[in-house]
């Protein structure tokens, strides 16, 4: 499971999923921020390091090592990753992915109770937000991946029939 990267296809995304999943997070990250505004200088500056942890850090780890560092994947960090970090030739593993899922699970926790001592409204667009932005990934980008140790892709994992649709 930690390393199964033998065999791999050509690249399954077309350059668009790349934009418009990234583009879906825009709202959430928003939200979030505000909220946090909202509620203290001390989880804002927290929210941000995980931020930066999540698009700088982990994807020394994650990106840097797929077999599709520096093209368009499931977001646009396959194509920002070289500009950040040189090809590491060790194996990607399913550990590297689940530091990616710690990471956003506490990036939509923090700002939650704050959107809620808000305003209700604006803790259901938050919730809405972030079910955009992962059913956007997961439906555009997890949903095309050939990477089997990723923890968003449990078809592949389970051995069920491939769901992926051509990259075109």
């Amino acid at each position: 499971m930690e390393d199964s990267c033998q065999s791999i296809p050509g690249n399954p995304w077309p350059p668009w999923v790349s934009f418009f999943t990234t583009a879906s997070a825009l709202p959430a990250v928003a939200l979030g921020a505000f909220s946090l505004r909202q509620g203290g200088r001390v989880k804002l500056a927290l929210w941000g390091c995980l931020w930066g942890m999540l698009t700088t850090v982990a994807r020394r780890h994650i990106c840097a090592r797929c077999p599709y560092y520096g093209e368009y994947c499931s977001t646009l960090f396959g194509k920002v990753t070289p500009l950040m970090w040189p090809r590491d030739g060790r194996a990607l593993t399913a550990r590297a992915f689940y530091w990616d899922v710690i990471l956003a699970l506490a990036l939509f926790v923090i700002p939650a109770p704050e959107a809620y001592r808000h305003s209700k409204r604006l803790f259901l667009a938050y919730i809405a937000a972030w079910a955009l932005f992962l059913g956007t990934l997961h439906g555009l980008g997890c949903r095309r991946c050939p990477l089997d140790m990723c923890p968003f892709n449990p078809l592949r994992r389970s051995g069920a029939e491939d769901v992926r649709g051509d990259a075109g």
